[in-house]
């Protein structure tokens, strides 16, 4: 990280009052690339992703948790109990002395807590504060509750994942804070750029439905512009056949193939070794294909079935037809390009110790951006932050911590 692009946001400070991803992954962006970004969570209500499997040794507990330590690289951490009166003045005091200020509780709460956008811009003009809420700011859903498993269904993605005859299924994590973060991260960055030309900060108001709805692909507009409703269609497409996973040699093993053309499919035939079935009219164009879909993918599973992912994957690789081994989490972390790029990041932890954590997904100049420190224990900061960047005397400090206001 000697290199300076690899930090152009050195000297940038957020306060970052947002938890569990949505939130927490987009400051993450500006950590890493050298903010100063600090976490502000309670002892008394922590970040519920710290009692979020899975836990280093098997040992639950705020500090053990690899899954926030994976959103969380780079911040400082401090604890302030927000229900305490006396603490809006104080996380005042630390907003005076950043740039950003972000959170993604239930509309209405920073106001009630005395720290809603006009409170802190009273005390930092220039700020830029953003909001993500589930279904954002305004409307008649704003002040519904839930998690992304539960956003995911009102943004249209849950109708689409799942088989045909069967109840939709989800997407198994909470997916759509892996989209909403990213969003975020792009609206904070354009607030910068925008305060750098006028010198104004602004509020961002982020839906985090709105935003996930990215993800639908053609089906939102197939409905405004056609009528049609997609639904769930299992693993298949409809402008692909074979489209799916499909079984190989091994213990639950797999391998994904596409076929989005005729010229795709004329060299999965010759990978196949030209077998007659392969070579008919039927399965000649993508309208054939779609037809007799269940037969076709019938005819390639007992083809894959006797071979293993990364046999198959060779093959069919070497005549240009999409396909990938269906990779489980042991086979990730042994990913030979993974490993090529440096993409699991050895970060020592004072709790976790030297354990493996995602870096980010690019590199600058061939460097890969690594975070200047991992994330913070709870409440690991609280005297460098309230005391010397906040002002408060070591007395201040001590009697307020004795009375519970940093608990």
């Amino acid at each position: 990280m000697s290199n300076p692009r690899l930090r152009p946001f050195t000297g940038l400070r957020v306060a970052d009052f947002a938890w569990v991803i949505a939130g927490p992954l987009a400051t993450q962006y500006l950590a890493v690339h050298g903010a100063e970004v600090i976490r502000i969570e309670s002892r008394g209500r922590p970040d519920v992703l710290r009692a979020g499997e899975p836990f280093i040794g098997g040992e639950p507990g705020p500090n053990t948790t690899a899954y926030f330590a994976n959103v969380n690289l780079g911040k400082r951490g401090v604890t302030l109990n927000l229900r305490d009166p006396r603490a809006a003045d104080l996380a005042k005091r630390l907003v005076a002395t950043c740039d950003i200020v972000t959170e993604n509780f239930t509309p209405g709460t920073m106001a009630k807590l005395g720290l809603g956008y006009e409170a802190l811009r009273a005390v930092r003009p220039d700020m830029i504060m953003i909001s993500m809420g589930l279904a954002g700011q305004t409307g008649p859903e704003r002040h519904h509750k839930g998690f992304g498993t539960v956003i995911q269904g009102s943004a249209g993605v849950t109708h689409l994942t799942g088989w045909p005859d069967r109840p939709p299924v989800g997407t198994g994590v909470a997916y759509t804070d892996f989209v909403a973060s990213h969003m975020a991260a792009f609206a904070l960055l354009s607030a910068l750029e925008h305060r750098r030309r006028t010198g104004e900060g602004q509020y961002i108001d982020l839906s985090q439905q709105e935003a996930s709805m990215y993800v639908l692909d053609a089906a939102l507009l197939d409905y405004a512009t056609n009528g049609h409703v997609q639904s769930r269609q299992g693993n298949r497409h409809p402008h692909a056949a074979p489209h799916g996973a499909f079984p190989c040699a091994g213990d639950d093993a797999w391998v994904a193939i596409a076929v989005y053309n005729d010229g795709q499919w004329q060299r999965l035939v010759t990978a196949l070794g030209r077998p007659a079935w392969a070579t008919g009219a039927r399965f000649a164009t993508l309208l054939g294909r779609k037809e007799h879909e269940d037969e076709l993918e019938q005819l390639i599973s007992a083809w894959t079935r006797f071979r293993s992912p990364a046999e198959v994957a060779r093959v069919l690789r070497a005549v240009d037809v999409p396909c990938a081994p269906v990779a489980d989490m042991r086979d990730v972390h042994a990913d030979s390009q993974l490993m090529h790029r440096g993409h699991f990041l050895h970060i020592g932890h004072p709790v976790q110790g030297d354990f493996p954590y995602d870096a980010l997904s690019y590199r600058v100049d061939g460097a890969t951006p690594v975070p200047p420190r991992p994330a913070p224990l709870l409440g690991q900061d609280n005297q460098a932050i309230w005391q010397w960047l906040c002002g408060l005397s070591a007395e201040e400090y001590q009697q307020l911590d004795a009375e519970g206001v940093f608990r």
